[in-house]
């Protein structure tokens, strides 16, 4: 019923400026048992060449070229995202190093230098990787969890780090620090 709706509107004359074509509409129709109709016809009702499309295979050419404008879009974005996560490889990489150079002086007995190194070179960089990527030609963040993650684990690891310092030495042996959070 209602595809008999969608028919008759479609071939009625005098659709409003904006409104699908009805080629946009039959091709839709057609295709409903493998397409979304909203989806086909919002796509196709959008693209000025889909609207003014006469057949088929000019609604055809009109799909082709919106999937390849998408491509295009997607494949600029992919190297946006490439440039900006080659940062944040950079700032991880500090930071992992500073882990590992952080539990090594607190192996070692050298509690202070430990947390020194945690505080001042590993926190905040699951930040400036978020900041920098979202501030980035991309704009997103795909790794948005895992930088919240490793944000709440280094700033989890720096307190215990100073909260033993701070024991084991006695009195506030806290390093001043900006925090993230």
């Amino acid at each position: 019923m209602a595809l008999l709706l969608l028919i008759a509107a479609a071939t009625a004359p005098g659709l409003a400026a904006g409104s699908s074509s009805s080629v946009i509409n039959a091709t839709c129709a057609e295709l409903s048992s493998t397409q979304p109709l909203d989806f086909c016809l919002g796509v196709l009702s959008a693209d000025q060449a889909a609207a003014e499309a006469t057949d088929v295979r000019a609604v055809a050419a009109a799909a082709v070229n919106i999937t390849a404008q998408k491509a295009n879009s997607t494949l600029r974005a992919i190297a946006y995202l490439t440039h900006d996560l080659s940062g944040c490889r950079g700032y991880y990489s500090k930071m992992t190093r500073s882990l590992a150079d952080g539990l090594a002086d607190f192996r070692a007995g050298r509690f202070r230098d430990a947390s020194d190194e945690i505080v001042v070179n590993a926190t905040n960089v699951p930040l400036d990787c978020s900041i920098s990527l979202f501030e980035g030609n991309a704009a997103k963040d795909p790794i948005d969890q895992e930088n919240n993650d490793n944000q709440s684990l280094v700033q989890l690891a720096a307190d215990i780090v100073d909260l033993f310092v701070k024991k084991r030495l006695g009195g506030d042996q806290r390093v001043t620090r900006v925090r993230g959070n």
